[in-house]
C-alpha cells in the first residue's frame, strides 16, 4: 500500500473526533473530516484486487468504530421510550394504556416521515465533493417532509375519534387523543433533528449525534422525574400523566435547538461551506426598500438551487422508502392481530419478545448505518470497488454478530424472557417456541443489513416491491395458513415469520449480487451533479 492511500484512509478513522485532513483528488489537504472526507479515493495504480485485498481488514476496524456511536445514539432513543414508559406505569395502569394507544395511531401514520434517505444524496454529493448540491438535497427534504408533516399532525388530531370508532372506552380515547395532541407539537423539532443527523452522518461526523442524543436521554429522565412524579420533593407529586407528552416535546425541541446551532456554526467555521452560503447570500436582488431587501435575500438563500429536477431525485428515492417502512410497520401490526386471536398470554408474550427483536436490531442497525455510509461516500466518489467492499465488510460483520446474538438467546431464553415478565407460563412458552423465534431474529436482522446496500445505491423502488412481496404475499398469509392449518399457537406464528423474513433475505440477496456496481457508482455521481472521467470510475 502506498503511502498516499495510508494517508486517505487515516480520514475513515476516530468518527467523533473531527480532525484529520484528507488529501483531495491532487494531493492537497483541502478539505477536513468536518466537511465530509472521501472514504478511499480512486487509484489507477492499484488492481480492484489487491485494494481489496489489503484494506479488507482496516475496512472491519473502521466500520466497527464508525457503527459505535450510531449504537450510543440509538441506545439513547431506545432508553428514552423506556424512560417514558416506566414514568407512566408508575402514575397508573390507565395512563399506559392511553399512550400505548396514542403510539400505535401516531406510529401508523408518523411513519411516512422517517423516510430516511437524504443520507444517501448527501453522502453520494459529499463523495463526489459537490457540497452545494448536497445542502440543496437537505432544504428540499426539509420542504418536502414539511408539506408530509401537514397531513400527519392533522391525521394525530383525529385520535380520540379513531379509538372511540374503534370500540374504546371514551375515557381511554380522550386521554390517547390529549397525547396526541401534544405530540403534535414534536413533529417540527423531530423532523428537523432526523434531517440534520443524516446530514452530519453522511459526512461521518457523529458527534453532534451522540452529544445530542446522551444530553437528551438525561434531561427526559430528570424533567420526568420532576413534573411527571414530583421526585425529589417531598410536597409535590408532580403533574402526572398531563406532563408526560410535554416533557418529550421539550426535550425533541432542545435536541433540535443544540444541533441546528452546532449545524449554523458548522456552516460559518468551515472554509467550504462558509464560500456556499456567501455566494447564495450575495446573490444578485432588485428591490425597492432595505428591510424587503433582506428578507427576499433571505427567501431566496432557502430557495437556491431547488429545481423541478433535484425534487423529482428526492422524491424518487424518498417515498417508495417511507412506504416500505410503513408497509413493514403495517404488516407487523397485522400479525400481531392474529397473535391476539390465538390468546391473551400469546399476545402478551408476542408484543414482549418482539422487543427482543428490536434490541438485537440495535446492533445490525448501527454496523448496516456505517456500512451504508461508506457505500454511499465512495458510489459518490465513483469508487465502485470501495462501494463493494465496504458493503461485504458490513454484510460479514453482521452475519458474524449475528449468528453470536442468535444463539445467545436461544440458549438463554429464558433469561431474555425474564427481563419482561417472571409469569413462569409465560416463560415456558417462550421457551417452547425459541427455535423459530430464533430464526425470526436471525433472519429479520440480516434482511435489514443485506437492505442497506440497494438503499445507499439509491435503489429505494425495487427495495418497496422486494418488501412487499416478502411481506403481503410470504409473510402475512405464511403465518396465517400456519397457524389456521398446522397448529395455533406462537411456533407456528414464528415459524411463519421466519419464513417470510428468509424470503426476504432471498430478494435482497438477488438484488445486490445482481447489481452492476459500476453503474450504480455512474448513477450516484450523476445525481451529484459531477460528470465521471475517463478512468474516474476503477475498471472492471
Amino acid at each position: 500500500m502506498t503511502s498516499r492511500e495510508d494517508s486517505v484512509y487515516k480520514s475513515e478513522n476516530s468518527p467523533l473526533v473531527p480532525s484529520a485532513e484528507v488529501p483531495d483528488n491532487h494531493g492537497s489537504c483541502a478539505e477536513s473530516d468536518d466537511c465530509g472526507a472521501v472514504a478511499i479515493e480512486n487509484d489507477a495504480n492499484n488492481s480492484p484486487a489487491d485494494f481489496i485485498h489489503c484494506e479488507f481488514a482496516k475496512d472491519a476496524v473502521d466500520t466497527i468504530q464508525l457503527a459505535l456511536p450510531i449504537f450510543i445514539s440509538r441506545v439513547s432513543y431506545v432508553g428514552m421510550k423506556t424512560t417514558d414508559t416506566a414514568l407512566l406505569g408508575h402514575v397508573s395502569g390507565e395512563a399506559l394504556s392511553a399512550a400505548a394507544l396514542s403510539d400505535l395511531w401516531t406510529m401508523c401514520t408518523g411513519v411516512l416521515l422517517q423516510g430516511r434517505i437524504l443520507g444517501v444524496l448527501v453522502g453520494q454529493s459529499i463523495g463526489a465533493k459537490n457540497h452545494h448540491v448536497a445542502l440543496v438535497y437537505l432544504r428540499i427534504s426539509y420542504m418536502i417532509l414539511g408539506l408530509l408533516s401537514v397531513c400527519v399532525m392533522i391525521s394525530w388530531g383525529y385520535t380520540q375519534k379513531v379509538w372511540e370508532a374503534l370500540g374504546q372506552s371514551t375515557a381511554l380515547a380522550k386521554d390517547a387523543g390529549y397525547y396526541s395532541s401534544v405530540f403534535i407539537f414534536m413533529v417540527p423539532p423531530q423532523i428537523g433533528f432526523d434531517q440534520l443527523v443524516q446530514f452530519f452522518s453522511a459526512h461521518r461526523i457523529m458527534k453532534p449525534e451522540v452529544v445530542t442524543a446522551l444530553m437528551a436521554l438525561i434531561l427526559n429522565l430528570i424533567l420526568g422525574l420532576v413534573f411527571v412524579l414530583g421526585m425529589p420533593f417531598r410536597l409535590f407529586d408532580g403533574y402526572g400523566f398531563i406532563a408526560c407528552p410535554i416533557v418529550t416535546v421539550v426535550v425533541d425541541w432542545f435536541q433540535f435547538i443544540v444541533i441546528s446551532s452546532y449545524f449554523n456554526w458548522f456552516l460559518k467555521s468551515d472554509q467550504v461551506w462558509r464560500d456556499i452560503t456567501r455566494e447564495a447570500s450575495f446573490a444578485p436582488v432588485e428591490v425597492t426598500s432595505p428591510s424587503r431587501s433582506h428578507c427576499k435575500k433571505r427567501f431566496l438563500s432557502l430557495l437556491d438551487g431547488i429545481t423541478k429536477k433535484r425534487i423529482t431525485t428526492f422524491s424518487r428515492l424518498y417515498f417508495p422508502a417511507a412506504l416500505s417502512l410503513s408497509s413493514d410497520f403495517w404488516r407487523v401490526g397485522v400479525i400481531g392481530a392474529m397473535a391476539a386471536s390465538i390468546g391473551e398470554r400469546e399476545v402478551g408474550l408476542f408484543n414482549a419478545s418482539y422487543r427482543i427483536l428490536w434490541i438485537t436490531l440495535i446492533f445490525v442497525g448501527a454496523l448496516s448505518g456505517a456500512s451504508g455510509i461508506k457505500v454511499g461516500l465512495r458510489l459518490g466518489n465513483g469508487n465502485a470497488m470501495g462501494a463493494r467492499q465496504a458493503a461485504s465488510v458490513g454484510l460479514l460483520l453482521s452475519l458474524l454478530l449475528l449468528s453470536v446474538l442468535s444463539i445467545l438467546v436461544y440458549f438463554n431464553s429464558r433469561a431474555f424472557g425474564m427481563v419482561f415478565t417472571n409469569d413462569r407460563r409465560y416463560l415456558d412458552l417462550f421457551e417452547e417456541c425459541r427455535g423459530p423465534f430464533c430464526c425470526a431474529l436471525f433472519f429479520m436482522n440480516l434482511a435489514v443489513a443485506i437492505e442497506s446496500i440497494p438503499i445507499n445505491m439509491g435503489r429505494t423502488g425495487i427495495v418497496f416491491y422486494a418488501s412487499f412481496i416478502a411481506s403481503w404475499l410470504g409473510q402475512v398469509p405464511g403465518v396465517y395458513f400456519l397457524t389456521r392449518f398446522w397448529r395455533n399457537d406462537l411456533y407456528a406464528l414464528y415459524t411463519g415469520i421466519a419464513i417470510g423474513y428468509f424470503l426476504l433475505v432471498f430478494l435482497y440477496g438477488a438484488i445486490v449480487y445482481s447489481s452492476d456496481w459500476h453503474m450504480y457508482a455512474e448513477l450516484a455521481m450523476e445525481r451529484a451533479e459531477v460528470k465521471s472521467k475517463p478512468g474516474n470510475l476503477n475498471k472492471r
